[in-house]
């Protein structure tokens, strides 16, 4: 039943996707399948970044999110962000690089933010699955150019 409510929520948020601001921005939707979110932000002069949203238990608990390049490969530094969000080590649980911002995974698993419950976030503005890949690509789009 979980899963049925998960999906739900899921496709709710992608359904609300505008084509003509993934367009304009130089997204690349790789999938929008439950339960993955992955997208590439294209940029003409910086290297493509890609996310993969895990989305299981969308949204009970936050997106787990990959840094990946565009081939879908890991990236092995942090990518430029304004705010750095992009953790320049690798998180204790995944051993990946990772965003570290409310409204991922990661933060709200990671021993310096245990206080800051997902549940504080959850449901407010800016914190769907696309406003959150929105405020990733805003911090990388403004320390990229």
């Amino acid at each position: 039943m979980l899963e049925l409510i998960s999906r739900a929520a899921f496709e709710a948020d992608v359904s609300r996707l505008d084509v003509t601001a993934v367009r304009r921005w130089g997204w690349e939707i790789v999938s929008a399948k439950y339960p993955i979110f992955d997208v590439i932000f294209h940029h003409p002069t910086a290297a493509a970044l890609r996310l993969r949203l895990e989305c299981e238990q969308w949204n009970e608990m936050p997106p787990s999110i990959q840094l990946l390049r565009a081939d879908g490969t890991p990236v092995d530094a942090a990518p430029p962000s304004v705010g750095n969000i992009f953790h320049p080590y690798p998180h204790p649980v995944t051993g990946r690089l990772f965003v570290c911002m409310r409204g991922v995974r990661e933060y709200h698993t990671h021993q310096s933010h245990l206080t800051e419950a997902w549940s504080n976030y959850r449901g407010t503005s800016g914190n769907d699955l696309i406003g959150i890949v929105t405020q990733i690509y805003r911090s990388w789009k403004k320390a990229v150019g």
